[in-house]
C-alpha cells in the first residue's frame, strides 16, 4: 500500500471515530465550497456578463453587447431591463442598476431556496443561501470599487484587447459562470436559482445536471432577448439578434463546465473479467453498488473465468479498480461511461 494511501486510511479512521470533529469538518467544507463559488460567479458576473462601456470612436463612448446569463441573475437582467422600459431607472446610473441586479437576484432566491430546503436537503439549502447572500455581495463591490476598493473589473474593462471583444466576454463568462456553479455542487451545495431545480431534477432522474440547465434558462434567454429588442422599439434589433446567440453560446460553454467537473450523476459500466472467486464478495462489501456475475471461460486457457458487471459513480471508478488490482493482479477490466441508468442506482443523499 502506497504511503499517500496508508495515511488517508489512517485519517479516516480517526475521522470516523471524532463524529463531532467530522461533522465541524463537513459543515465547513460546505462553507468553502460555497464562498468560493459564489467569489467566482460574481467576479465572473461583474467583469464580464455586465456590458462594456466600450470607446466606438475618438471620445465617443457606448455600452457593449448585453448578454443574458439565464437563470436567476438572467431573471434579474430582464427585471433591470424591463424597469429601464418603464422609466423607472431613468437617469440611474450603471453602479445602481447593477445594484437592483444583485437585490432582485437575493430576493428572487427565498422561495427557490425554501424549495430546496423541504425537497432537497436542509444542508445543501442553508449553504445555498450563504452563497447567494455572498453572491449578491460580491456583486455589489465588484461594481462599487470607490467602496470596496476592489478595482478588478476595471482594471479588466481597462484592457481593450481582452474585455472589449465581445466573444472573449461570453467565453469568460460562460468558463467563469460554469467553474462557480460546479464548484458548488462538489460541495453538495448549489449556487442558487435554477441551479437548484436542475440539481433536483437530476437527483430525480440520475442523470447529468447540466441538461436541465439548458432547457430551463433558454426559455430565459428568450425572454431576454426579446425584451431587449422591444427596448429599442426594434430599431436596433440586430443587436437583439447577436445577444441571442452570443447568450446561447454562453449557456452551452457554462453548462458542458458544469458536466465535464461534477460527478456525482455520472454513471460508469465497470466490466471485470477474473478467475478469482474473492472478487465479487470484496467488492458488494465496500461499495453500495449491485453487481451481476456471468460464468465463462477462457476462450486461450478454457480455464474458468466469473465475468462482473457493475455500475458505479465516475467518482468511484478508481477505487473499483484498485480494489478489483489487488484481489486479483491479472484481472482483466474495461470501463465504459454511460449516459443513463433505469432502474435502483444508489447515490448517496443530499442533507
Amino acid at each position: 500500500m502506497k504511503k499517500s494511501e496508508k495515511i488517508k486510511r489512517k485519517i479516516n479512521d480517526y475521522l470516523f471515530d471524532h463524529r463531532i470533529l467530522r461533522a465541524s469538518l463537513e459543515h465547513l467544507n460546505a462553507l468553502f465550497h460555497s464562498a468560493v463559488a459564489a467569489l467566482i460567479f460574481a467576479f465572473g458576473f461583474a467583469s464580464f456578463i455586465t456590458p462594456a462601456i466600450v470607446e466606438v470612436s475618438e471620445g465617443v463612448m457606448q455600452e457593449g453587447l448585453h448578454i443574458a446569463t439565464g437563470g436567476v441573475s438572467g431573471v434579474s437582467q430582464t427585471i433591470a431591463l424591463a424597469l429601464k422600459m418603464g422609466g423607472a431607472l431613468d437617469g440611474i446610473s450603471g453602479d445602481t442598476v447593477s445594484t437592483v441586479i444583485s437585490i432582485a437576484y437575493f430576493v428572487i432566491n427565498i422561495p427557490i431556496l425554501t424549495f430546496a430546503f423541504f425537497k432537497i436537503g436542509k444542508r445543501f439549502a442553508i449553504y445555498s443561501v450563504i452563497n447567494v447572500g455572498l453572491s449578491s455581495l460580491f456583486i455589489f463591490l465588484f461594481t462599487h470599487p470607490e467602496i470596496s476598493g476592489i478595482h478588478i473589473t476595471s482594471l479588466i474593462a481597462q484592457n481593450k484587447m481582452i474585455y472589449n471583444h465581445e466573444l472573449v466576454r461570453v467565453l469568460f463568462g460562460a468558463v467563469t459562470v460554469g467553474v462557480s456553479s460546479a464548484f458548488a455542487y462538489r460541495g453538495d451545495v448549489s449556487c442558487g436559482g435554477i441551479d437548484v431545480f436542475s440539481y433536483y431534477f437530476a437527483l430525480r432522474k440520475s442523470s447529468s445536471i447540466g441538461k436541465y440547465g439548458i432547457i430551463i434558462n433558454s426559455c430565459i434567454i428568450t425572454s431576454y432577448s426579446i425584451l431587449l429588442v422591444a427596448s429599442t422599439a426594434g430599431a436596433d434589433w440586430e443587436s437583439g439578434v447577436i445577444a441571442f446567440f452570443f447568450s446561447i453560446l454562453y449557456l452551452f460553454v457554462a453548462n458542458l463546465i458544469i458536466d465535464a467537473i461534477n460527478l456525482r450523476n455520472k454513471k460508469i459500466q465497470v466490466q471485470i473479467v477474473t478467475s478469482s472467486e474473492y472478487l465479487v464478495p470484496v467488492l458488494i462489501a465496500n461499495f453500495p453498488h449491485g453487481a451481476t456475475v456471468v460464468n465463462g471461460e477462457g476462450a486461450y486457457t478454457h480455464a474458468p473465468k466469473k465475468v462482473i458487471y457493475m455500475v458505479v459513480s465516475s467518482s468511484q471508478v478508481k477505487s473499483v479498480v484498485t480494489l478489483a488490482r489487488k484481489v486479483d493482479h491479472h484481472a482483466f477490466i474495461m470501463i465504459t461511461p454511460l449516459s443513463q441508468v433505469y432502474g435502483n442506482f444508489f447515490i448517496k443523499p443530499v442533507e
